[in-house]
């Protein structure tokens, strides 16, 4: 079932003044403005017409076109766009959820709230899909007999991606032959809204690179998605001079770096680009553009749904419009301290369903989005590190089926080239092999194209230090029991998560970078015990007493491999449990130097 998060507009009535709009509001959702803080704003953009007293100055922009100019078709499509949206609204259906909904974020008239887990929006009705295909012919007709006037040139586009006709907003967008800027930024909007990533990129770059100065830093500004505590120090940075933040900032923002191109920079811009259109004529809001529509839009995106509700028969106002954005949505945002330092991050940084998210977006390759469960482990080639990334696809992360595209990505952050292991037809579970020259941060992620899912962990890696005798260790599916394990083999069959059943069997990979021979045996150990218990429990399981705290426990003597490689496994019988974690360390003793790693295993399930 799709999910929606829902913005709603306090409307008394069509051109309603922003204080009518508050004066009508009930007690229960009147926004108390006096204790927000004022909305960041971004630097103001000459490009576009003033606001007096809230309302745009409509003969000042550019882009509307000059009745005294326009071609016959253009001046039709106006009226008919005008009229089109008139209905659009009088026949929007009712909405039946946001029940227990609340205003999350008052931005000046409007009310903005989060709400992924509610009913979705009622179908559009059929005479409006009708209509708005008769507004789309005789938008190209319009865009064919003038294909300079910027004004048809954004409709056409804006209403084929409301029709969900990408290619005809592509094409419509390459017709444009008006202001060259606007035309580039139309190209990267219906690129972006089709996915053509790589594309929709260098045309925004061209966009951007012919715009006006002014313009060209509102819109590369980034505050609207930025935590408060970094806008001081944000908006202290000359705009020219911010170019290498906001890579940054929108690098760690970027939801999969598989992806070839960053699609959150690219929706940033196709925010800009469509909240621009949107400012050129009526919305099913049917108020005038203003600074609050624009910031709810740039945070939160664009509605591609509409509804009304009212607040029951005995509410004498009129029903209040609600437009529904894109779900489920996420905030992408890393926190302030990940950005400053992305190589101090750790996973908990990123929380994609943070409550009162400063943005959300709800990519249009992935309708959800889930931490991946994984294991990393480190290993030694001469002295460079190789990090294996295991990944596996829980149940619960509802992937769909087969194949899945994976990646792990390292960036050091730094000017390198990042570095990246992909695999196409990858299976539910596995891992993927990367050198790390320095510390890195890791990005494991896994897409499932046919479900549109996708589900990623971020973490830094560090090499391993000099003299490292013992790697860790990586858990399999099934033991190696070949004579000559190798991690390359074993990484295909990764276990993929430090969570297991209880009661399951499970491999184990690691290597030894000390020798080993029948004259001078290596003592190896494996012991799991549980986190948490006690003296006594501890003491009875020494004795042989309990499974429950020390169900693994394992010692052999290694003799070495024949051809001397460092690659050892094993299968471990892991018993029935009771629930929980458990301290699992392999442990390398001889000639007086022993070598230990450690990780926590958490078992499902059992007693």
């Amino acid at each position: 079932m799709n999910q929606i998060a829902r913005r709603r507009l306090m409307s008394a009535a069509r051109h309603s003044w922003a204080l009518a709009v508050v004066t009508t509001l009930s007690a229960a959702w009147l926004p108390v403005l006096s204790a927000q803080a004022p909305p960041t704003q971004p630097p103001t953009d000459t490009t576009r017409p003033p606001l007096v007293g809230g309302m745009a100055s409509l003969p000042a922009d550019p882009l509307r076109g000059n009745p005294a100019t326009m071609s016959s078709l253009g001046s039709q499509a106006r009226t008919m766009q005008d009229g089109f949206e008139r209905n659009h609204r009088t026949g929007l259906r009712f909405y039946n959820g946001g029940a227990d909904a609340s205003c999350e974020v008052p931005l000046g008239r409007i009310c903005y709230w989060n709400n992924n887990g509610d009913v979705p929006p009622p179908a559009e009705r059929n005479d409006a899909k009708l209509e708005r295909e008769q507004l789309l012919e005789l938008l190209a007709q319009a865009q064919a007999a003038d294909p300079k006037d910027d004004w048809v040139n954004g409709m056409r586009v804006r209403y084929a991606i409301e029709s969900e006709q990408r290619d005809v907003a592509i094409s419509a967008a390459r017709a444009c032959k008006g202001t060259l800027w606007w035309c580039e930024a139309l190209e990267g909007l219906a690129l972006h809204n089709a996915n053509q990533h790589k594309d929709a990129t260098a045309a925004f770059a061209r966009a951007l690179a012919s715009m006006p100065v002014a313009q060209q830093c509102t819109w590369t500004d980034l505050s609207w998605w930025l935590d408060p505590s970094m806008h001081a120090a944000y908006k202290a940075t000359p705009c020219a001079n911010r170019g290498a933040e906001n890579v940054r900032i929108l690098r760690l923002a970027q939801p999969l770096w598989m992806i070839p191109a960053n699609d959150i920079q690219n929706e940033l811009y196709a925010r800009r680009t469509m909240s621009r259109v949107h400012s050129l004529a009526r919305i099913p809001y049917d108020l005038q553009w203003g600074d609050d529509l624009l910031e709810s839009q740039m945070r939160y995106g664009w509605p591609t749904a509409w509804s009304v509700q009212n607040g029951g028969v005995a509410d004498p106002r009129p029903p209040s419009v609600i437009g529904h954005e894109p779900t489920p949505s996420y905030d992408f945002m890393p926190v302030a301290e990940a950005i400053a330092t992305p190589l101090s991050a750790t996973p908990g940084d990123w929380n994609p369903r943070r409550q009162k998210a400063r943005m959300r977006y709800a990519p249009r390759f992935a309708t959800g989005f889930g931490a991946l469960p994984n294991q990393f482990a480190r290993f030694l080639r001469g002295d460079t590190t190789i990090v294996a990334g295991g990944y596996r696809l829980m149940r619960e992360l509802e992937m769909g089926r087969a194949p899945y595209t994976a990646a792990l990505t390292l960036d050091a952050f730094d000017g390198r080239e990042p570095l990246q292991a992909k695999r196409d037809s990858a299976q539910a579970n596995g891992a993927l092999l990367l050198p790390v020259p320095s510390p890195m941060l890791a990005s494991l992620e896994v897409l499932a194209p046919v479900g549109k899912r996708a589900a990623r962990v971020r973490t830094v890696i560090k090499p391993l230090p000099a003299g490292t005798r013992l790697s860790e260790y990586l858990l399999l599916q099934r033991g190696d029991v070949s004579a000559t394990p190798m991690l390359d083999r074993n990484a295909l069959q990764a276990y993929g998560s430090n969570e297991i059943e209880g009661g399951t069997s499970i491999g184990i990979y690691w290597e030894m970078y000390r020798q080993a021979s029948p004259g001078q045996p290596l003592q190896v150990s494996l012991r799991a015990t549980r986190v948490g218990a006690g003296f006594m429990q501890k003491l009875g399981s020494s004795f042989g007493l309990s499974k429950s705290v020390t169900p693994v426990s394992i010692k052999y003597n290694d003799n070495g491999r024949p051809d001397g490689g460092p690659g050892r496994s094993l299968t471990i019988n892991f018993p029935q449990v009771p629930a929980g974690d458990y301290q699992l360390t392999l442990m390398v003793s001889g000639a007086g130097i022993t070598d230990s790693t450690t990780q926590v295993i958490r078992v499902k399930g059992g007693k």
